[in-house]
């Protein structure tokens, strides 16, 4: 945890008035509510976002008599960008993250795993904090900082293609046709870096191609499925994927072991060798 005190929160306002009469551009923070969650907002979201000369909002700073939802909404639409901590998978957060998307706002995701990042999402740019290390506080704030430093410079990268506006549009950052093709490809590859790092590898990741003849190569050894499993999941097939595979392998072998039993020979174009791709 930052080390910075406890701050006394401000009163509760109408939506349409900034909270410091700053007039500077807002970094709406998307998170549950309560607890050390206030801490965390209050001593690293909120000086961090600071920092970098935005204005810092959560939805708890609205009160008026309305739906929350248009408060939010409000609050989103009004936003230079947004922070969302998706630790726990709070279904309100997602909500307002997909609100934030409709528009096709900036978003800097914070989580305190990859598992709390929806696969849909992890193109964008995430932030991931430890808090096994002692000074997780303040490097989370360090994180948040440069993070929304660099999406101020190039917007458009942190929103997904589908979000982007290929014409000109006030809510929304607007790109040309072959700058969304450019940031779709570099969210992908980013994306793939991100997942490679996840998978403890051997060495290297092989090929649905290899992996499949791998398996049939171990089932021919007389490998059983469980020890298949152990050899090849550390190399990125997932487990799923491996034993549907094994079963085709062995309903394969068996359907060229029945030929041969009926004719003597086998029939042609049954080799067991794997034409996938």
């Amino acid at each position: 945890m930052a080390s910075r005190k406890r701050t006394k929160k401000p009163a509760k306002r109408p939506a349409d008035v900034p909270a410091k009469g700053t007039g500077r551009d807002i970094c709406f923070v998307i998170m549950p509510f309560g607890g050390w969650l206030d801490d965390y907002y209050e001593t690293i979201y909120a000086p961090a976002i600071e920092a970098v000369e935005l204005e810092p909002h959560r939805a708890d700073d609205l009160y008026r008599p309305s739906t929350i939802v248009n408060d939010i909404w409000s609050y989103t639409q009004r936003a230079k960008l947004l922070l969302a901590d998706l630790t726990g998978k709070n279904p309100n957060v997602f909500y307002e993250l997909g609100l934030a998307h409709a528009l096709g706002k900036p978003a800097i995701l914070v989580a305190e795993s990859m598992d709390d990042i929806p696969f849909d999402l992890r193109a964008l740019r995430i932030i991931v904090y430890d808090k096994n290390d002692p000074r997780w506080g303040e490097r989370l704030q360090e994180k948040v900082q440069t993070s929304i430093t660099e999406v101020l410079k190039a917007p458009q990268e942190a929103v997904l293609p589908a979000f982007l506006h290929v014409r000109p549009a006030a809510a929304a950052p607007s790109v040309t046709l072959r700058e969304k093709d450019i940031i779709e490809i570099k969210q992908e590859l980013d994306l793939l870096r991100r997942e490679i790092r996840r998978v403890p590898v051997s060495g290297r990741i092989i090929n649905p191609r290899e992996a499949r003849f791998r398996i049939e190569q171990y089932l021919g050894s007389g490998l059983s499925e469980e020890a298949i499993i152990r050899r090849l999941r550390t190399e990125g097939p997932p487990e799923s994927w491996i034993r549907e595979q094994i079963n085709e392998v062995r309903a394969k072998s068996a359907s060229i072991s029945n030929r041969v039993d009926e004719t003597g020979t086998p029939t042609a174009g049954t080799s067991t060798k794997s034409s996938d791709a």
